[in-house]
């Protein structure tokens, strides 16, 4: 209304000014004097004034339509976020123009998207850990009750299961709080990076594996190219680290497992190939999932928690690098890319 009364008032004022103008114009001219002046004043007046009447209804009707038109997106942009304040997701919103209002729902309607993505994977994260937590909590309660009643007696095998399902508790909230870390958006991932001559680094991490893998009688190779790069160190570490445990963990056959480092155009390329259970391929995109299981059995009872795979994608990532999968059904690649120049 504010806006209506200002063009009003606008209206009113050029309207006014131009009728004193043709006035005093009119005086001036010979002939138009007494009352030829009157009644040239007066029926000047009445057009204007009817002319400003309908100047203003009409521009009060084509400023609320226009006006109507430019706010509904902005109304309909309010309602969605009152909407998402309410912990509610609202319909994809409808980008009318491709203007700054347009590129404005572009960003509402991408933010309500990762937003419910983000809650989705939540849920998922919370339902998974409830299931992971489940059974390793049954079983020491089962055996804590048993031993408090008298059921069975206390012995070395006991102990070690109860010490068994401990770990693997421990392993999962170790997990969780590594993908916490890792997962950070704020820059406090603790991404302290310095140079390494990737050859040498490469050659410590296989020699913590060195003895597991000879014990199991498996051949490990090792092949990496020199080349200095900036990384995390303790978090690739942790990425090789996982790569191999999976390895070992999960190998089949008799082939050897191969860990190779590689330089390219932009990118090293650190690859951990072996044997091992075959991957659906309807399963080969979610192995990076967290809490994901090949075969949930077998995982249980080698203490794995589903998370290593997660942990490594979000480290490698913080790279700006790049983790995937290559495999041929039996024999598994797993290429871990990290950015030469970082």
């Amino acid at each position: 209304m504010a806006n209506i009364a200002m063009l009003a008032a606008v209206v009113i004022l050029t309207g006014f000014t131009l009728y004193r103008t043709a006035c005093f114009l009119a005086s001036n001219v010979a002939g138009v004097e007494g009352q030829t002046q009157t009644s040239f004043n007066s029926t000047l007046s009445s057009y204007v004034w009817i002319i400003t009447l309908l100047l203003i209804i009409i521009g009060a009707f084509f400023y609320s339509v226009i006006t109507k038109r430019m706010l509904e997106p902005v109304n309909e942009l309010s309602r969605a976020i009152q909407t998402m304040k309410k912990g509610e997701y609202p319909t994809e919103l409808t980008a009318r123009s491709q203007d700054e209002i347009g590129e404005l729902v572009h960003h509402v309607n991408h933010l309500n998207s990762l937003l419910e993505q983000q809650e989705s994977s939540r849920n998922q994260m919370l339902h998974d850990l409830s299931h992971e937590l489940r059974t390793p909590l049954s079983n020491l309660q089962g055996y804590l009750e048993a031993l408090n009643k008298g059921v069975i007696q206390g012995d070395k095998d006991i102990y070690k299961s109860l010490a068994e399902e401990t770990e693997r508790v421990n392993q999962l909230v170790q997990g969780l709080d590594e993908v916490k870390k890792w997962g950070r958006t704020d820059g406090e991932s603790n991404m302290v990076k310095q140079y390494t001559a990737m050859d040498t680094f490469i050659q410590q991490v296989v020699q913590l594996f060195e003895i597991e893998y000879e014990r199991r009688g498996i051949d490990l190779i090792v092949h990496a190219s020199p080349e200095v790069i900036m990384i995390n160190q303790q978090g690739i570490q942790q990425v090789v680290t996982n790569l191999l445990n999976n390895a070992l963990h999960y190998y089949q056959g008799h082939s050897s497992v191969e860990v190779k480092g590689e330089p390219g155009d932009s990118f090293y390329t650190v690859t951990v190939s072996g044997p091992g259970q075959p991957i659906p391929t309807s399963d080969q995109n979610k192995i990076f999932e967290r809490f994901y299981q090949v075969d949930p059995s077998r995982t249980r009872n080698d203490g794995g928690s589903g998370l290593g795979l997660a942990i490594s994608k979000e480290i490698v990532e913080k790279h700006g690098g790049e983790v995937w999968l290559e495999t041929d059904g039996t024999r598994h690649s797993f290429h871990v890319q990290l950015p030469l120049n970082t």
